[in-house]
């Protein structure tokens, strides 16, 4: 497993065109630590301090959300901004990806909200995407071919980290969807912490690997709850993401909410380390049809969001489109109000 990453920048270098073109032919597991190893992106966080200094605050309004490449950049502003969002615990963050519009997500996102942020790369992408999008993109390089999780914060972040929970190089020897997916890296988390009314909070956006089954999750759980606890200790924290929790689904709802562990022991593990997810989830589905392609039914539950030595209330699950009726993602945007215990 590849260290926890420490180091901050405040632009990620970009891999160049030309060895991404090399590390698409091909290899095996040595070839891609090669790739990983020379490119720094994969070795640093990208943070931008929040344009403004505002009073501490006393309670957050915190959301996680899998925004799927977050193509619609000011659309995804105005929901985040209509829920009242304060943190948001973003994954799949694309940053100048053709399919994306060649953008850097996580930097025009916390623009449009006037947020600060903190960015790190899951993956260097050497194609356009899954099958879907290479239909669309597959004649147009990407600029950077990065893609990864995000934390954007109306207060400022600080002691950011990156924390691998899978063996770097799995989507590199093999296309593990069979879709034609390559990648350099591994699945991730990213964590901060913002100051808070109540003291230091940490947070953290994870996703994890969506072709692990129920062990896989809970050893990424693990490795995750480790990370944490060495750069932060155990203090309060909020954790939230896509934690690909397939084993739930078609399940009832309250064994969804009130015993996931059944089915999905990474939630053992998270118990064991003090944290709850009762309070600060609904147990509804999280995920949402993608117009133009098959429905797969049931719809899952997999975004979480986790609390430790914190009260949360107001869970929600809110709609992944516009106000003016676009499809943002295909994932729902989950929400909870965050206060410290008294």
């Amino acid at each position: 497993m590849r260290p926890i990453v420490t180091t901050t920048t405040d632009a990620l270098p970009l891999p160049p065109l030309a060895e991404r073109q090399e590390a698409a032919k091909g290899g095996d597991r040595a070839a891609h630590d090669r790739f990983l190893n020379a490119w720094p992106a994969m070795h640093a966080v990208e943070l931008w301090p929040a344009p403004l200094s505002l009073p501490l605050p006393r309670a957050l309004t915190v959301a996680a959300w899998n925004i799927e490449r977050c193509k619609r950049v000011e659309d995804s502003a105005d929901l985040l901004r209509a829920i009242g969002a304060d943190v948001v615990l973003a994954t799949e963050m694309d940053y100048g990806m053709a399919r994306s519009g060649q953008r850097h997500t996580t930097r025009d996102l916390a623009a449009e909200l006037g947020f600060g942020y903190v960015y790190g790369v899951e993956f260097t992408e050497l194609g356009t995407g899954d099958a879907y999008e290479t239909g669309l993109f597959a004649d147009t390089p990407n600029d950077a071919g990065l893609h990864g999780n995000a934390i954007l914060s109306r207060y400022p972040l600080s002691r950011p980290c990156l924390i691998p929970v899978t063996e770097d190089g799995t989507w590199f020897d093999s296309s593990l969807k069979g879709d034609g997916q390559y990648r350099v890296g591994a699945r991730m988390a990213i964590a901060a912490q913002v100051e808070t009314a109540g003291g230091p909070l940490t947070l953290a956006a994870v996703h994890y690997e969506s072709e692990s089954d129920a062990q896989g999750r809970a050893d990424q759980t693990a490795v995750m709850l480790a990370g944490l606890a060495a750069q932060y200790g155990d203090g309060p924290c909020v954790i939230g993401g896509d934690l690909n929790t397939a084993a739930l689904a078609g399940q009832p709802r309250g064994l969804v909410l009130n015993a996931p562990q059944r089915v999905e022991p990474s939630f053992d593990l998270f118990a064991g380390a003090g944290f709850d997810w009762r309070t600060a989830n609904t147990g509804a589905p999280t995920t949402r049809a993608a117009p133009g392609r098959p429905v797969r039914y049931p719809l899952k539950t997999l975004d979480w969001l986790f609390v430790r030595g914190v009260m949360a209330e107001g869970a929600a699950v809110q709609d992944a489109v516009s106000d003016t009726g676009h499809y943002l993602s295909d994932h729902e945007l989950i929400t909870a109000r965050i206060t410290p215990n008294p």
